[in-house]
């Protein structure tokens, strides 16, 4: 099942440590006169690394909406299915790092400087000292408060965030925790630049294969799906088809008029037979085409009796093969959608 207390913390940082276990980056967050701590994961209790996505201008259609949802610091309970759906993280199924190999894997603390997580994570956070408005979004799991000191801040209570990375896709003992929309990450909000700042972490364990990292979960219950584990299914499946531009806002009446342009990356021709176009609300579009040509493009019109709908305000974009397996995905903001008759390019 998956995870039961599934939160959003906002605040400002106050200060950081690393656990004397060195598997966890403890963090101290003010939300405006409580104190909680933030258990981040630097590495598997197994010792092996974690892959991580670190962008300094991280632009994506959730980020908007958290801010207008959330305008002061403070702990939310974003649990339902509902909350989730609109709020939740979802490194897959939102398209928040494109291709899965952006993740690579950092040590949890190394010799000199920028070269591990621990590094990484007090080079974002000690920025937002510098601005006095900067807000911290921390999605994760609240456990169980007690009147306690805390382990490592003693001087506030045992209260606090954990599981801040991908919650689906796990096996054996923390298959679990596996769920949709509701993996765990830190967004910083710099209201100065206008700008977004993201960590996200995932265990290696979690992935399909590791060469090249790829990701398939079920759509409900977040657990690995079957049979795509061996690496020759996976490199036949992931990105041979991809989406490099979608026109989203065209002049006049929408419907009839989107399109969708698509490459096919490698030399031989494709079959686009039974394979669709998600949304954001996984409204999907069952494309028509028999095939696209090897290193061709394919425009994708959508029709007007489609519920598919990419929207203007920000909006996620899906390939799905027959089968119903990601083949590859895209996000946009409101900001790149304003123009009319415009291709956003990706």
């Amino acid at each position: 099942m998956p995870l039961k207390h599934y939160h959003i913390f906002a605040g400002r940082y106050d200060r950081g440590m690393m656990a004397q276990d060195a598997n966890h980056f403890e963090i101290k967050l003010d939300i405006g006169g409580d104190f909680y701590r933030i258990a981040v994961n630097v590495r598997s209790q197994d010792g092996s690394m974690l892959l991580s996505y670190v962008d300094e201008n991280f632009q994506h259609e959730i980020c908007s909406r958290i801010l207008s949802a959330f305008p002061n610091n403070g702990v939310y309970d974003i649990n339902t299915v509902a909350q989730r759906k609109q709020f939740g993280l979802d490194f897959l199924r939102r398209n928040m790092v494109g291709d899965f190999n952006n993740m690579i894997p950092l040590p949890n603390n190394m010799p000199r400087l920028d070269n591990d997580l621990e590094d990484k994570l007090r080079l974002v956070l000690d920025k937002t000292k510098a601005d006095p408005q900067a807000r911290i979004f921390i999605f994760g799991e609240k456990w169980k408060s007690t009147d306690n000191q805390d382990r490592y801040f003693p001087e506030i209570k045992d209260q606090g965030l954990h599981d801040i990375h991908m919650n689906q896709g796990n096996k054996n003992s923390h298959e679990k925790d596996n769920g949709v929309f509701q993996d765990g990450g830190l967004l910083i909000y710099f209201p100065s630049l206008g700008r977004w700042t993201v960590v996200l972490l995932a265990f290696q364990s979690q992935f399909n294969t590791l060469n090249p990292n790829t990701l398939h979960t079920d759509d409900t219950t977040g657990h690995r799906i079957k049979g795509t584990d061996e690496s020759k299914v996976n490199l036949i499946i992931d990105n041979n088809v991809v989406i490099i531009a979608a026109l989203v806002n065209p002049k006049g009446e929408e419907k009839g008029n989107e399109k969708i342009l698509l490459l096919n990356t490698t030399n031989t021709d494709i079959s686009l037979k039974k394979w669709k176009l998600a949304d954001r609300n996984n409204q999907t579009f069952e494309i028509n085409n028999n095939s696209i040509k090897a290193f061709g493009t394919e425009e994708i019109i959508i029709t007007t009796e489609s519920n598919f709908n990419p929207g203007n305000s920000g909006g996620t974009i899906t390939l799905l093969n027959s089968a119903g397996l990601k083949i590859h995905g895209v996000q946009y903001t409101k900001d790149q959608a304003k123009d009319e008759d415009r291709l956003i390019k990706f």
